[in-house]
């Protein structure tokens, strides 16, 4: 079995679910999420982790998974200099040893957070692997966020006004966050349902990248819809024709009237067999621990190991500061000294 140490720092995702069993098993690889472990095969970092932790493991089986498109986060070059393979969408980070590809980003769906906004599992990927068919009874559905900090979420909380506007009560508009953006949409704490009962959703994602597609489609699938997409333009690189239609927001009269037309074509019942082909994928193929399970089984070396500390990257900025302030400091006290000894040299019009 190869053992895979796995750290993040985003420990609500319950992201064991998404091994058959919540077994943290996956093939002939046994992943500890967020545990301290004195030696392993691989270690592998999701975004970045919680803490600074260490373990023995070789070098270069210490791979780091991107969480973000490069329009919402950046990565500094000493934080990426900790790993020895990263996988990414990311064209901007420079390291020699890189795989761009969909970075198996966690499902939202089965997640229902409380009052206290913690968050608790409702399905896992057993429940989503049994399902055979799902009753719809509902036409469309989106789910918005209050984020507007990028571009791209502008972008999106525009375009799906628009879509409120000319489709009305044809559409729902459902939100997970405690304060509303249009003041229309009702509350969920469960993507499951904000999707499971409608035929079509949209899946917009806050930016287009290559290899960039997020749990927005995959959430979409593991509840049987037909999705309009927007976000990752080579999404034909990763699903099949027929199983999602693709938009751009950015003409969005072009975008309503391809929804309109596709709706009315019926398409969701003629895309039933396509959305389950969908949903496999991102069960047994894009699923995050799928992907880490083929690249590790692709790296197996005998090469040895080494005492390893990974720092998160806002402990690595911190730690520069600090080290700029000495440096200021000690320049400040040398100064200083010199104008002691020397003082003619720094007598003002001298």
């Amino acid at each position: 079995m190869i053992k895979i140490k796995f750290s993040t720092q985003f420990s609500d995702l319950h992201l064991i679910r998404q091994t058959p069993n919540s077994s943290g098993i996956w093939g002939d690889c046994q992943f500890f999420i967020d545990q301290d472990v004195e030696e392993c095969d691989f270690w592998v970092v999701y975004d970045e982790p919680s803490r600074t932790e260490k373990t023995k493991c070789s070098p270069e089986n210490i791979i780091l998974i991107t969480a973000e498109p490069p329009s919402v986060k950046s990565y500094n070059k000493n934080f990426i200099k900790q790993f020895g393979l990263i996988i990414t969408c990311n064209r901007n980070i420079k390291h020699p040893n890189i795989i761009y590809t969909q970075q198996g980003l966690p499902w939202n769906v089965g997640l229902r957070r409380n009052e206290k906004w913690s968050t608790v599992e409702t399905k896992t990927y057993d429940d989503f692997k049994t399902t055979k068919y799902i009753e719809k009874n509902k036409l469309m559905s989106t789910v918005v966020s209050n984020k507007s900090f990028t571009e791209g979420h502008r972008k999106r909380l525009t375009f799906l006004k628009a879509v409120y506007d000319y489709f009305g009560s044809q559409v729902d508009i459902l939100g997970i966050e405690t304060t509303p953006v249009f003041g229309i949409e009702n509350k969920v704490n469960d993507k499951w349902d904000a999707v499971s009962k409608y035929k079509y959703h949209l899946a917009i994602e806050n930016s287009s990248y290559p290899d960039y597609w997020t749990e927005k489609l995959a959430d979409a699938y593991l509840d049987g819809a037909y999705p309009f997409y927007y976000g990752c333009p080579n999404i034909s690189d990763y699903f099949p024709e027929g199983s999602y239609t693709y938009i751009d927001i950015t003409k969005p009269e072009e975008a309503i009237r391809i929804i309109e037309e596709t709706i009315k074509n019926n398409q969701y019942e003629k895309s039933i067999d396509k959305i389950k082909e969908a949903r496999d994928l991102v069960l047994d193929k894009y699923n995050l621990f799928a992907l880490i399970s083929e690249v590790c089984n692709s790296r197996i070396s005998s090469k040895a190991k080494s005492n390893i500390i990974i720092k998160p990257q806002s402990i690595m900025a911190n730690d520069r500061k600090f080290f700029k302030k000495i440096v200021s400091g000690i320049s400040c006290l040398v100064s200083e000294r010199r104008k002691e000894i020397y003082p003619n040299q720094y007598i003002k019009g001298g």
